[in-house]
């Protein structure tokens, strides 16, 4: 069975506070062939996951180096989805790793 958007981005959010590169392309590959926007993706999955990284941090719970660590692993995901948002019919616009919507 297929999994759902909502089950794919929740997975990428986790991956991301798993601190799993390897998962985190995975997840973004995933996505990918089931038709998950990329933005959809990184803002919702990928920025939620950096969210919870900084909480724990401002909590005490974390280094932060984990920060630094779960940003580079939000790049390696959004290295897998670049070619898809660039070649994008929508208005979308890729700066670095900044992704902006039009």
């Amino acid at each position: 069975m297929n999994p759902t958007k909502e089950e794919i981005i929740d997975k990428a959010k986790h991956a991301v506070m798993n601190l799993d590169e390897i998962a985190v392309e995975k997840i973004a590959q995933q996505a990918l062939e089931a038709g998950v926007s990329p933005v959809e993706l990184i803002e919702l999955g990928f920025v939620e996951g950096m969210k919870a990284v900084g909480d724990l941090f401002e909590e005490g719970k974390s280094q932060l180096a984990e920060i630094f660590e779960a940003s580079h692993i939000v790049e390696s995901g959004i290295d897998v989805l670049r070619p898809a948002i660039m070649g994008s019919k929508n208005d979308v616009c890729l700066f670095g790793n900044l992704v902006v919507g039009m």
